[in-house]
């Protein structure tokens, strides 16, 4: 008898520490499985110290849904770097009818293309064609990138205008299908269909930061 409440008392130990690995693996596994579906994936591009990130937030989505897109550009230098600029501005493929001053841009295609092909393939309408009333756009002479930063200003005659992040974000969840007439007359709006979608990144400096998703 003496031997038996030893015995109980180990079998109840080892019994409480399978149920407890036991829930902590299966819920270590489902916060593991929530991590990784979400999980950004990152393209990136780098030439010397400047570098291009693409991030999705998905490679997957239904018709309807939307991507998450961030563009950005990192100098990792640690001296400014100054690009001069002759017509006043540096406007660069955006989401947005009223463009980008930071020096990167981003398109959208429908299919699957390389670097080695991308250049000819026709990027999607990602905004209503028309006229628009754009808010100030700054007459740019020079850009100044930080060192160790994503941040850029923005220069005119010697004059900072502003200083702003060298990324562009967008949600995005299909195009413009634009009037075969007049580019300008609107067009009709449909969410991205099945298939496979190249995202491009670019940037002043000709780099190039390719992503791809799926509609299913």
């Amino acid at each position: 008898m003496r031997l038996i409440y030893p015995i109980l008392a180990i079998i109840i130990v080892l019994a409480s520490m399978f149920t407890f690995l036991f829930f902590t693996h299966t819920i270590y596994s489902n916060l593991f499985i929530k991590t990784h579906s979400n999980e950004e994936r990152i393209a990136q591009y780098s030439s010397g110290d400047l570098h291009l990130y693409l991030k999705l937030n998905t490679t997957k989505i239904s018709p309807g849904e939307g991507v998450g897109t961030i563009v950005e550009l990192f100098y990792n230098g640690t001296n400014p770097i100054y690009v001069n600029v002759s017509n006043g501005s540096v406007l660069l493929p955006s989401p947005y009818p009223c463009g980008s001053q930071v020096l990167v841009g981003l398109k959208v295609f429908k299919g699957y293309y390389t670097t080695s092909n991308i250049s000819l393939a026709k990027p999607l309408s990602l905004y209503e064609p028309g006229t628009y009333f754009c808010p100030l756009i700054y007459a740019v002479t020079q850009y100044k990138l930080l060192p160790l930063s994503d941040q850029v200003q923005l220069i005119y005659n010697g004059r900072v205008q502003a200083t702003l992040n060298a990324e562009i974000s967008a949600s995005l969840n299909g195009c413009w299908i634009t009037n075969s007439i007049s580019s300008l007359s609107g067009g009709k709006f449909t969410f991205f269909q099945p298939g496979v979608y190249t995202v491009e990144a670019v940037d002043y400096f000709n780099q190039t930061a390719l992503g791809y998703f799926t509609v299913t």
